[in-house]
């Protein structure tokens, strides 16, 4: 059997997505890492419209769960599945640069110090239009939105993962874990596409301050 050369596991949780997921998915599996390189694990968190039927089209590791349990453990189930080294996590319906996981995983492999590494984002609307640039410049906006960064599975698995019970600002939480042991690296390019859309979970501000709050409370 040959061995796996799976360098770096993109992580899909998605929950009655099905308008926007197939982009996230062409994104992820059109990059310029040799294919042999990486793979797109989707955990579909128990949807009930045709986002199986979707995730079923592509040459991705699709994982049905039969009970919604939020993004947090539908995050985990595909980091546990994982075979590669480096772990990034990429909304449903969001999508990347072609060039992200070759960016990003080079400054892993040749800089060891380092323990994630991030770029900016650009925001883009319905019909895919850049509507901003956003630079993740200060710890605030880097904690605001984790989807994105590169880690290394080994950290994660050290920090815990993501806390199952927290149904927003799970990256918020592991963010603030994850950089209190390990260094991080800003790559200033702009290779995450954020699409605004009416139903971005982050337009909730005062859900997810509230949800960060608890976060904070039980890290105390």
């Amino acid at each position: 059997m040959k061995p796996t050369m799976i360098e770096v596991s993109v992580i899909i949780a998605s929950y009655n997505n099905s308008k926007y997921i197939g982009r996230a998915i062409r994104s992820c599996l059109k990059q310029t890492l040799n294919r042999e390189k990486f793979e797109v694990i989707v955990v579909d968190d128990a949807s009930t419209d045709n986002s199986r039927d979707i995730i079923g089209v592509y040459s991705v590791v699709p994982v049905f769960l039969e009970k919604n349990g939020g993004v947090a453990n539908a995050s985990n189930v595909g980091i546990k599945k994982a075979l590669g080294k480096y772990i990034i996590r990429v909304d449903s319906d969001d999508y990347i640069n072609e060039n992200t996981l070759l960016f990003l995983s080079e400054i892993l492999n040749w800089n060891p110090d380092v323990g994630f590494v991030y770029a900016d984002h650009l925001r883009v609307d319905k019909e895919e239009r850049v509507t901003e640039r956003v630079v993740i410049n200060t710890l605030d906006l880097l904690l605001r939105h984790g989807a994105g960064i590169m880690f290394r599975k080994q950290y994660l698995e050290a920090v815990g993962l993501y806390k199952e019970e927290l149904r927003n600002a799970e990256d918020f939480d592991l963010i603030k874990r994850y950089i209190n042991n390990f260094n991080g690296y800003h790559l200033k390019v702009p290779l995450y596409r954020y699409r605004i859309h009416d139903t971005n979970m982050t337009k909730d501000e005062e859900g997810r301050k509230q949800w960060e709050a608890k976060a904070d409370e039980n890290r105390e």
